[in-house]
């Protein structure tokens, strides 16, 4: 029997970082400390978000952004205002399929139409309770203290398996 050691976490940046970024700075550090991974999963643009993260010294080890991955991929249609449009079935996938590719144990998101698609653990953020349900059976309370909503996550999903 093994027992997993570390989690990959997703995280999302609007709606959930970016709405309590000290509290996700302190988060982060508790969950890499323990040896765990940090993966941010959002719309994009990838630059803007890294500059964002850096400067509240938020702690990832790999940011993925829908929309600089399909831009990369020539899907994107980007106008002379600034704006752009990808696919809907596209961008409401692109989270799932990521988070599916590179065995993301758990996602953290606050919107529902991106875990109509996941496979993988999708836990619903709410911003006014600060958790978010998981599986709707477990509530990861994140107005705890960070490393005690690590603790939680960890007593959640590490389990042994054979």
């Amino acid at each position: 029997m093994t027992t997993k050691q570390y989690l990959k976490i997703g995280l999302d940046f609007h709606g959930v970082i970016n709405r309590h970024p000290s509290y996700f700075k302190d988060f982060t550090a508790a969950a890499t400390s323990r040896g765990h991974e940090i993966y941010i999963i959002t719309g994009g643009p990838a630059q803007k978000i890294a500059c964002f993260l850096k400067g509240w010294g938020i702690c990832y080890h790999e940011l993925f952004a829908i929309m600089d991955y399909y831009a990369a991929k020539g899907e994107i249609q980007l106008f002379p205002d600034g704006s752009f449009h990808i696919d809907d079935k596209l961008w409401n996938t692109a989270k799932a399929k990521f988070c599916q590719k590179y065995q993301i144990d758990i996602h953290i998101d606050d919107s529902d139409i991106y875990g109509k698609s996941f496979s993988t653990p999708y836990c619903r953020y709410d911003e006014v309770s600060c958790s978010c349900l998981l599986d709707n059976h477990y509530r990861i309370n994140l107005s705890l203290p960070p490393e005690e909503a690590v603790t939680q996550l960890e007593r959640i999903l590490l389990r042994s398996s054979s």
